[in-house]
């Protein structure tokens, strides 16, 4: 069964954050998984929500987030 990881993000040191992205891609793939979305510009379309960013993971393998 598939899963979707959905992260909200809101970067308050942005080199540590990119040293973050520099290693986060080879964990997330040796789990199963591949992103979907990352950052771009969000619209809401109902309520006051006001994401800063936001990432979106899918895996082929359920547990994977979990256990991962």
């Amino acid at each position: 069964m598939s899963a979707y990881v959905i992260v909200e993000i809101d970067v308050v040191d942005p080199s540590g954050y990119e040293e973050y992205k520099k290693l986060a891609g080879a964990t997330v793939e040796k789990y199963g998984g591949k992103y979907i979305v990352r950052g771009g510009a969000a619209e809401t379309l109902e309520g006051d929500w006001k994401p800063k960013r936001i990432v979106v993971l899918h895996s082929t393998r359920c547990s994977a987030p979990k256990n991962g």
